[in-house]
């Protein structure tokens, strides 16, 4: 009934012969779920240096890096010295590989369009190597957005909403 492909899955035998070729090499496992998550990261010695045009590049590599990586950013939000990312991975998407690619992409990049981070920081390093994590449930995403834009907004913002 049942039929090893090369690659050790089973491959139901009923199935027309050309079928059963055409599954062996395309077969992908489809993921109908994300796991969602609050990362956070901060300057190098949690100096304050990240100002308006920093965030607002930051703010655009992230969603570059995300569409390029095929991550999906459901929210950011920066402070001077931290970052907040609200990310969306499929399970075969490791969060520490996402935290490398993104703040390594960006701290380099930081680095090139604004060379005067090199001064404030002392150095060549935009991040502190730690960071953290937090898992949020589906059902919570709302608030922890909520939450990130209320925080960090941005002072016109908020003379707006007053």
């Amino acid at each position: 009934m049942f039929s090893k492909s090369p690659g050790g899955t089973n491959v139901e035998s009923r199935l027309a012969p050309e079928v059963n070729e055409a599954l062996l090499g395309r077969w992908e496992p489809v993921y109908r779920s994300q796991l969602h998550y609050l990362i956070t990261w901060s300057t190098r010695g949690r100096r304050p240096v990240l100002r308006e045009r920093h965030a607002r590049a930051l703010r655009d590599m992230i969603q570059r890096a995300c569409d390029e990586l095929d991550f999906t950013l459901a929210e950011i939000a920066t402070a001077p010295e931290h970052v907040h990312l609200l990310l969306a991975l499929s399970p075969t998407q490791s969060v520490a590989n996402a935290v490398r690619q993104l703040k390594g992409r960006t701290g380099l990049a930081l680095l090139e369009s604004h060379p005067e981070l090199r001064v404030w920081l002392r150095g060549n390093l935009v991040w502190d190597e730690p960071y953290s994590v937090e898992t949020v449930s589906a059902l919570r995403l709302d608030r922890v957005c909520e939450r990130l834009r209320s925080l960090h907004a941005a002072e016109e913002d908020l003379a707006a909403a007053s």
